[in-house]
């Protein structure tokens, strides 16, 4: 569903961000980085990190002091990043399954036959064929997280953010939105205190503490530096001796 991506492509570029909530809450300080094309990446830190707003800032759903584009061109002015949050709930409003996935696509204005393979396609690819017709609302936690998605790809995103995708689901539910986003092919950019399952999808891990960036690398090698993992709020993997790297969570 997505172009080959191009790794010498710049897909998101943050440049001296900063954001002040109106009660004075300074969720992002001056936050520089820069994503390529392709790249999977964890964002992670405690809470209150500024994590969160830095999705919502990348989908243009709120504008900060500094520059951000995302494939070269403002949040703002583009569609290219899809956000599926944390709570489905936020997301599923339609009447049916089938009504959700397609409401980005007529937004978008295509033809009726455009919107009825987009959600054709994107039901598919989150397993979620001959849901269609059915309410969101009697669907389980992994249902609705995997139907958020399809929402999201159907609108055909470059890069794809997930909001605690992990978050309140069973094994069952985790392992399916785990697979749904190895095969997204564009560049993946997650959100997670759960770095078991994050190391199963990225390869690099941005660090954030207090709105600014404290680390930057590999995601297995910062998983190794267990005292900067828990310096900054954040749960190490416990270590597994017959494991390759020694870490349970790798893929």
């Amino acid at each position: 569903m997505n172009d080959r991506p191009h790794a010498d492509r710049t897909a998101v570029n943050v440049k001296d961000l900063s954001f002040l909530y109106p009660d004075g809450t300074h969720a992002l300080d001056s936050l520089s980085l820069t994503i390529k094309d392709g790249q999977s990446v964890c964002l992670a830190g405690p809470n209150g990190a500024g994590k969160s707003t830095l999705l919502l800032v990348l989908a243009g759903l709120l504008q900060g002091e500094g520059m951000v584009t995302i494939d070269g061109v403002a949040p703002q002015a583009n569609r290219q990043l899809g956000l599926v949050f944390q709570d489905a709930d936020d997301q599923l409003f339609c009447p049916t399954v089938g009504d959700d996935v397609a409401f980005g696509p007529r937004n978008q204005r295509l033809s009726a036959a455009e919107v009825a393979l987009r959600v054709k396609e994107s039901l598919a690819a989150t397993g979620m064929n001959g849901f269609e017709k059915r309410s969101a609302h009697h669907l389980s936690g992994g249902e609705k997280k995997r139907a958020a998605i399809a929402a999201v790809l159907a609108c055909r995103p470059s890069v794809l953010a997930l909001d605690e995708p992990w978050a309140n689901l069973d094994a069952r539910g985790a392992h399916a939105v785990t697979q749904i986003m190895r095969d997204f092919g564009g560049t993946r950019l997650v959100t997670s205190q759960d770095l078991f399952r994050a190391a199963q999808v990225c390869e690099r891990m941005l660090i954030l503490d207090h709105g600014q960036l404290v680390a930057d690398g590999p995601m297995q090698q910062l998983l190794q530096n267990r005292d900067l993992l828990v310096q900054h709020g954040l749960q190490p993997i416990p270590r597994c001796p017959k494991c390759e790297g020694g870490l349970r969570g790798e893929a």
